[in-house]
Parts: C-alpha cells; sequence; structure tokens
C-alpha cells in the first residue's frame, strides 16, 4: 500500500503540473494584451460553452468541481471513478480558469487525485476498503501537491473523506501521497507552485487583537452563508435554464454573467491568481496578504466589493455547471473580509492596532472553516503558507468560533449538503449502524392528514375516531408547524386544536439520516415525529414506528450490499472480471428496459437487483426501473456506469 501511495503521489503531481501548465497556455492563446472590453466578456462565454461541451459528453463528474463527486464514488461505488477523469478533467478544468470561470483549481485536482488513486486501485486489483483509502490518499495528494502543503493535504482527507483515523496504515498511506505528490509538483513547476505565499512577520500584535479575531470567526460564518444559500439559488436557477436550453449553453450563460462582472470587477476572473493581463490586480489575493489594497473606508469597501462580486461570480460558474470548485473562492472571499475587518480595526483602533495582512490570512481560514467544516485543515495549510506559528492564536480564536457557531446552527460541510441532495447520506459504515445508510425523505409518510390551528376541539375529536391515529401535526395557514396533537391533550383546556396542541417538539428534516429521528423520538418516547422542509418549515410528512421498520429493512439490504462487494472484491478472479455496483438514474439507456434487451458489455451478468429494501434475483424479462441498485459481475465497470448513468440534459 505504501508503493502505490507513492505511485499515486507521483502520478497526481505530475497532473497538478499538467493542469497548472494549461491554464497558463489557454490564457495565452485566448487572452490578449491590452484586453478590450468585448473580450472580457466573451472569452469566459466561449470558455463556458467549451466546458460545457466536455462536462455534457465526456466527463460528466467534474460538473461543479469534483469534491462531491469523489465522495459520491466512496460512498456508493466503493471509490470506483473512470478512468477518463484525469486527463477529460484536467482539459475541463484548464479551459474553465484559462478562459476566466470564477471558481478554483483545488476541487477539480481532489478529484483527479483522487481517479489516479482509483485507477491504480483497480490495476492491482484491490479490495473496496484499500480502493478507498487510495482515492482519499490521491485527494490529499491534490490538495498537498497544489498547495505546496502536504500537511494540509493529508489532514483534508482525513477530516472530509475518510472521517477520521481508524487504522495506523491509512495514516502512513494518505502522508506518503500526500508528500510525494508535493514534491513532484514542487520539482516539476518550481517556485510558482503555491497559489500565494504570506508576507515573513504577520503575527499577533497587542493581546487585544484577539477580541477582534473572535469577531472575525462569527464574521466569516456570513460569507459561509452565502456560499450554501447562493449555491443553492444557482443551481436552482440554472436547472430551469438547462431544461430550455441545454447544459452547454447553460455553463455558457454562466459565463456571460462571469464576464459582465468582469467589467467591473475584473479580480473575479479565475482563482485569485495569475489573472490574465487586463486592468486590476492580477493578484488579488497576495495583493490582499501583502496589504496592497491601501488603507482607509474606501479600501475597506473596496475590499468588501470585491467579496461579494467573487461570490456571485463563483455561484454563476459553480451554479451553471462548469469545471469549477468553490475551495480558492472561500480562501478569496476570506482574505477580502479579514483585510477589511483588519483596515476598519486600525479606523477604530489607531495605527498599530491590526495589520491587515494578519487579518487577510486568518480570515481565509475561518471562512474556508464555516463554508467546509475541515477547521484542522485550515489550520495547518495557514501554516504551512507561513512557516511561522506566530498567528496560531488568532487562527484558533477565529476557527474555533466559526467552527463552534456553525455547529450550533447545525450546519454541516457545504460538500456534504450537495452529496446529500443528490439523495447520497455521508457516513462511516462502523459509526453507528445501519440506520445511518437510510434517509428520512425515503421512508417517511407523505401528504399526512393535518390539522389546521384553528379546528374547534369538538372537530378534533372525530379526526381520532375514524383514523385509529393517535396523533396528528398542527399546521398554520401557511402549512408551517404549530405543533403536534395527541389524544392525550384532548384533555387540555381549550378552545381550538392550536390551544391544547404540544407546541415544543422534535422535528426532522427529510436530508436526515434516520438514526438522527429515531434518537429523538427515543429521547421522548413519542412514536411519530414531523418532517419539516429545511428552508420553509413547511410539514412535508411524519415518520411513524411503522416507517422506521421499512427504512432498517432497506437498511439491511444496503449493509448487506457492501458486506457482498469487500468479499466478492476479494474472490477477484485473475481474468480481470468483478463486481460493480451501480444505480439506475431516470432516462439511462437501461432504465424501463427489460433485462434481456439491455445492450450489456461481454463478459457481464446481472447478479441481483436491490428495489425497495428488497433484494431481487433477475431474469430475462424483469424490468430495470429507475432507482434500482444493480450488482454486475463484469470486465468493464465503466461501460456499466455509462448504460445506468442519464445524459445530462
Amino acid at each position: 500500500m505504501l508503493v502505490l501511495a507513492g505511485a499515486t503521489g507521483l502520478m497526481t503531481g505530475v497532473f497538478v503540473w499538467a493542469l497548472i501548465s494549461l491554464i497558463d497556455l489557454v490564457q495565452l492563446a485566448f487572452w490578449s494584451v491590452p484586453v478590450p472590453a468585448w473580450q472580457v466578456v466573451a472569452i469566459p462565454t466561449v470558455g463556458g460553452l467549451l466546458v460545457g461541451l466536455l462536462v455534457a459528453r465526456v466527463v460528466p463528474e467534474a460538473r461543479s468541481g469534483g469534491v462531491v463527486a469523489t465522495l459520491e464514488s466512496m460512498a456508493i461505488r466503493g471509490g470506483r471513478l473512470p478512468k477518463r477523469v484525469p486527463f477529460a478533467g484536467t482539459l475541463a478544468t484548464g479551459i474553465a480558469l484559462g478562459t476566466g470561470a470564477s471558481g478554483g483549481r483545488e476541487g477539480p485536482i481532489v478529484l483527479i487525485g483522487g481517479s489516479v488513486g482509483s485507477f491504480i486501485a483497480r490495476a492491482v486489483p484491490l479490495d473496496e476498503e484499500r480502493t478507498r483509502l487510495l482515492v482519499a490518499a490521491g485527494a490529499a495528494a491534490g490538495i498537498g501537491a497544489t498547495f505546496n502543503a502536504p500537511i494540509g493535504g493529508m489532514l483534508f482527507a482525513i477530516e472530509l473523506l475518510l472521517g477520521g483515523i481508524r487504522r495506523t496504515g491509512s495514516l502512513q498511506v494518505v502522508v506518503i501521497a500526500s508528500v510525494v505528490s508535493a514534491v513532484t509538483a514542487r520539482q516539476l513547476v518550481g517556485e510558482g507552485l503555491p497559489i500565494f505565499q504570506a508576507r515573513f512577520g504577520l503575527a499577533l500584535g497587542d493581546p487585544i487583537e484577539l477580541v477582534l479575531y473572535a469577531g472575525l470567526g462569527l464574521a466569516a460564518v456570513a460569507v459561509a452563508l452565502g456560499f450554501r444559500h447562493g449555491e443553492d439559488l444557482a443551481r436552482a436557477l440554472f436547472d430551469r435554464i438547462g431544461r430550455t436550453v441545454g447544459f452547454p449553453l447553460r455553463v455558457a450563460i454562466g459565463g456571460l454573467g462571469v464576464g459582465l462582472i468582469a467589467l467591473v470587477v475584473p479580480e473575479v476572473l479565475g482563482e485569485g491568481s495569475e489573472l490574465p493581463a487586463i486592468a486590476g490586480q492580477r493578484e488579488p489575493i497576495q495583493a490582499m496578504l501583502d496589504g496592497g489594497f491601501g488603507d482607509g473606508w474606501g479600501a475597506a469597501g473596496l475590499l468588501l466589493v470585491l467579496l461579494v462580486a467573487k461570490l456571485v461570480a463563483t455561484m454563476l460558474s459553480v451554479g451553471s455547471g462548469s469545471a469549477v470548485g468553490t475551495f480558492a473562492p472561500n480562501l478569496f472571499t476570506g482574505a477580502a473580509l479579514g483585510g477589511a475587518f483588519g483596515i476598519v480595526a486600525i479606523q477604530l483602533v489607531g495605527e498599530g492596532a491590526a495589520d491587515p495582512g494578519a487579518f487577510a490570512l486568518v480570515g481565509m481560514a475561518a471562512v474556508f472553516t464555516a463554508t467546509v467544516r475541515a477547521p484542522l485543515t485550515a489550520i495547518l495549510i495557514v501554516f504551512e503558507l507561513t512557516g511561522s506559528y506566530d498567528l496560531v492564536l488568532p487562527l484558533m480564536i477565529a476557527v474555533g468560533i466559526a467552527t463552534f457557531t456553525t455547529e450550533l446552527l447545525g450546519w454541516e460541510s457545504v460538500y456534504i449538503r450537495q452529496l446529500r441532495r443528490r439523495g447520497v447520506v455521508w457516513g462511516q459504515r462502523d459509526d453507528l449502524d445501519v440506520l445511518q445508510t437510510v434517509t428520512v425523505g425515503e421512508v417517511m409518510t407523505t401528504s399526512p392528514r393535518l390539522i389546521p390551528q384553528d379546528m374547534d376541539v369538538r372537530t378534533l375529536m372525530t379526526e381520532f375516531t375514524p383514523s385509529g391515529t393517535h396523533g396528528f401535526a398542527v399546521v398554520d395557514d401557511r402549512n408551517r408547524l404549530v405543533g403536534v396533537v395527541t389524544v392525550n391533550d384532548l384533555q387540555r383546556p381549550g378552545d381550538t386544536a392550536g390551544d391544547i396542541c404540544t407546541k415544543r417538539v422534535v422535528t426532522v428534516t427529510p436530508d436526515d439520516p434516520l438514526f438522527r429521528a429515531v434518537r429523538r423520538m427515543a429521547s421522548l418516547d413519542v412514536g411519530r415525529i414531523p418532517v419539516l422542509d429545511p428552508v420553509t418549515r413547511e410539514v412535508v410528512g411524519i415518520l411513524r414506528r411503522a416507517d422506521i421498520v421499512r427504512g432498517y429493512q432497506r437498511g439491511i439490504s444496503r449493509s448487506l450490499g457492501v458486506q457482498q462487494r469487500a468479499s466478492t472484491g476479494r474472490l477477484r478472479d485473475l481474468a480481470g472480471v468483478g463486481f460493480v455496483e451501480v444505480v439506475v438514474d431516470g432516462g439511462s439507456p437501461m432504465a424501463e428496459q427489460a433485462v434481456r434487451d439491455i445492450p450489456w458489455p461481454e463478459r457481464s451478468v446481472l447478479t441481483s437487483i436491490r428495489r425497495a429494501g428488497e433484494v431481487l434475483v433477475p431474469t430475462g424479462t424483469t424490468v430495470i426501473e429507475p432507482g434500482d441498485e444493480l450488482v454486475v459481475l463484469t470486465a468493464d465497470g465503466d461501460a456499466i456506469q455509462r448504460l445506468a448513468t442519464a445524459e445530462p440534459a
């Protein structure tokens, strides 16, 4: 495994060099000097069209970065990623960033490095557990190489992809890959490898500054809120646009929006470093760290304008589906927030009270932590960038406050949040039980009988008798939860359901794992729990004990599937045939088709189908339905995956 980790790191370092070189080459090819206004708008638009074609037809995994696709492969496909991803993903991201899409290369590098690890694991071949570990090692190698920060890359993989260190061997594998990749990229790229470098001497001044850094940690949560909800809004908008014009034009429209913003704020182009030779700062992040935006209220206002513009431009690029991520924009907006915070502190407290560069550096770590929920990664990357521990207290204060606040708000990593929206519950199999693999929305009772809060008690009594139900959710005129009323509540004094219902009730959302609902129900010894929409707080379902039983059956089925993959992975024959598991998308070539009518690749056998918690033994007449989980013995897993995947709109 250590040898394979070294090979993964070496190959990933080469791909990091290739991506950086491709970005420079595309910039030289597309951008002229000086740059006329029409180019500022046209080039991101044309680049978006090219990237849209690549993502739609060649590498859909690169859509909107790659971290979520990597997590999804580890969660439901045992870490298996297509072999085309490293080359096609590098091409798509190189064109996107070279033509000015607002985003970062770090998310795509995670996908590329993970794909390298997956390719090596399948070539050996390895079982699922070791494949997942090598994918995480590849992701660590990507982060370690692109920042020249191998320790930060290691912690990124451990915090986000592996969920902790369960065995000493896993740490060694990740460390080897990250270090080898960083050294390889450093040798190939040279001194210009890091995106930015902090200047020497950044340190804590007066201890009273710690109060300001705590405030910066709170402000970082507000920026993270913009990333969370801004991405949701952008995806919803571009989903509607895409249904009309198709995916490539959808990405081109996102590029057009970035170009229009760049006419006023050119710093939003690309990832925040090595911008095309246009008006404005070519190295905006570096300028923030160096205090290059000046001082005074005007400089603080300019930095806040940059923050908002970069956030909006990134949402346009990522929401439209371009092959860029949000890692670098997190750092850009964090640096802008911190720089503005430091300048304002100087204006209020006096010269020498704060260093805007130090605040910019800490702001990067705080915003990244609040958005991605990886505090150790953020702190260690900053340490490796500065080579100094002089900012350790400010970093710990700001990152700690950001972590604590997001924990109180119940936020999870933005990547895990997007994964849940794909219907995948991310969790470690040995953390809890099979209920962790099932969401509330999969098994809840939909369209339940809801009681208006103004229903009189006498009418309410008649609702219980024919239904046999012991409790109902009580809602207002906008379908939002008021409380829960049970048979026992009928004895309470009051005229309406709203008067007698229990108003302090526990709730869950459709995206919550089922074990969380069970815990909450058990804590109050209740037999039902309302399910609320996380945004509107409307009641969308009720979870009952019978629903939990069905969820347990579904979880058992999925757990058996995991065990089957682990066992069959060890029984792979020497001819290269192995088991793969795929989920059938609606609109895929095999959806709604009988097994005998599907053009299966040679040397492939469909062994089982998991549907609605049950395992089916297929025959030639069995019709494949969307959502079916297929287990296939095959020599061509990529072909099976293509059969099960719908073409992008």
